[in-house]
């Protein structure tokens, strides 16, 4: 009965939240704001995986914009310089994060924690500094321009509420197939993990190779919001895919909840909303620059480890469940009377 609840709930939330995503564009139709929205459903790929990685392998990435880097790249050559469909590039975009991450992912399976994170920023620094210098492929810092729009059986995807609903509709597969691991087999494998990799490990759960897969899929996803940004930008650079768009992907699943899938979806959202106030204020305030945006990122990301240490979705889902036991408790004893 229990495991019944926790699925009903599970597709209770993906149907409202897909419904408020259905409206969304109905509802607000300036194109700065559904800008604003489409990112939000890219970042959401990247922060779901990276959220996948933390809250339940236990691992610490900086390198996700390394990951996410390659499948923009990827399809960019592909189309640009090859002339591949985007949706034939796809698949590479998708498998060639997937092979890096597991080649890295072998490499440094004897590290976790601390270790891993600057094993995964060295590996962002070294995919940022090709995509710079690797000219003859990559087109240097200057980058890549003319990537194709995507075309499916004669539409074209371009820019506002078509490209919104194309990634959004990939982020709610991301989003549902992440929350199945979570509930399965698996996701309670990965649990374990993360909280003592020694304990499980004793209890016959193969660690190395739970941690393995949960790295390439989390590097998959990024691939895949790799692709959807390239497409969506027409024109891509080495400047998306630095240190500060991993910190940003971090931010994101630190702020919802790494131990919760939901929460880096909410991270995502509330970090949108985070860049627009900002935008807002450099309006009114010619001293607010978009570098005051890295600032806000390490603040808040300070603020919730001190404060929210289990992010901001679990601390109120716990807070709700509280007062529903306390309602529980009041009426028993109220019966009792």
């Amino acid at each position: 009965m229990k495991l019944q609840g926790v699925q009903q709930t599970k597709w209770k939330g993906v149907l409202i939240f897909s419904l408020i995503i259905l409206i969304f564009p109905l509802i607000v139709t300036k194109s700065f704001y559904l800008t604003h929205a489409t990112f939000a459903g890219i970042y959401s790929i990247v922060a779901i995986g990276l959220g996948l990685l933390m809250g339940y392998a236990g691992q610490i990435s900086l390198g996700q914009a390394a990951f996410y880097g390659i499948g923009a790249y990827t399809t960019a050559v592909l189309t640009t310089s090859l002339g591949f469909n985007p949706w034939i590039s796809l698949i590479f975009s998708i498998l060639f994060p997937a092979i890096i991450a597991y080649i890295t992912g072998y490499t440094m399976a004897r590290l976790s924690g601390y270790y891993l994170a600057m094993a995964t920023l060295a590996l962002g620094i070294i995919i940022h500094t090709l995509l710079v210098e690797w000219r003859d492929v990559t087109k240097g810092a200057s980058g890549f321009y003319g990537v194709p729009q995507i075309d499916l059986f004669g539409y074209t995807f371009t820019q506002g509420t078509s490209y919104y609903y194309l990634v959004w509709t990939f982020a709610l597969i991301v989003l549902i197939l992440s929350l199945n691991i979570v509930h399965s087999r698996v996701g309670r494998a990965l649990r374990s993990i993360h909280d003592s990799e020694i304990a499980a490990g004793s209890m016959g759960v193969n660690t190395g190779k739970y941690k393995m897969q949960i790295f390439v899929l989390s590097a998959m996803f990024a691939g895949l919001a790799g692709w959807l940004f390239a497409h969506m930008s027409y024109s891509i650079s080495p400047a998306s895919f630095t240190l500060d768009a991993s910190i940003m992907f971090l931010t994101i699943v630190v702020l919802g909840g790494s131990r919760s899938i939901w929460g880096a979806v909410i991270g995502t959202i509330l970090i949108k909303i985070v860049s627009i106030f900002i935008h807002y204020l450099g309006e009114h305030f010619p001293f607010i620059t978009s570098d005051f945006e890295h600032v806000i990122f390490g603040l808040i990301l300070m603020l919730v480890v001190i404060f929210l240490p289990r992010g901001l979705f679990p601390t109120i889902v716990d807070q709700i469940r509280n007062v529903q036991i306390k309602k529980v408790g009041k009426s028993v004893q109220q019966k009792e009377v």
